[in-house]
């Protein structure tokens, strides 16, 4: 058994559990100009051409592994691999809330399993 309590977090917005080495390559956002947080839980758009914000009701592909800088259409997102449930974030609103149970776990059909093994990943 893995016991996650004393690895160390380089980076306490980090997204990526290190329980899984994550598939993390380029994405291309629908809006370059979109302001999104790490954590964020991606969707395709209607045609399947770039990535949005998902919404509860939606079916996740991916989950923006760095902030995008708003300027460019390429970001950096976690295709697969295991995730911190407590950073997820459904980004579809007007303002970046938590992911829900429901929808985080959606994130499985894809590959990508959210996790909350040890106290130093938490939300903050």
């Amino acid at each position: 058994m893995v016991s996650y309590e004393n690895v160390p977090v380089k980076n306490k917005s980090e997204v990526i559990h290190p329980g899984h080495q994550p598939v993390i390559d380029t994405g291309l956002l629908a809006d370059k100009t979109a302001k999104l947080k790490a954590g964020t839980i991606l969707k395709w758009n209607i045609d399947s051409t770039a990535l949005i914000a998902a919404a509860p009701a939606d079916t996740p592909v991916a989950v923006l592994a760095e902030d995008s800088d708003g300027t460019n259409a390429e970001v950096l997102v976690c295709w697969h691999g295991t995730v911190i449930f407590g950073r997820l974030l459904n980004s579809s609103g007007a303002e970046p809330v938590a992911a829900t149970k429901a929808m985080a776990n959606k994130l499985c059909a894809t590959g990508i399993y959210p996790l909350q093994l040890f106290t130093s990943a938490k939300k903050g």
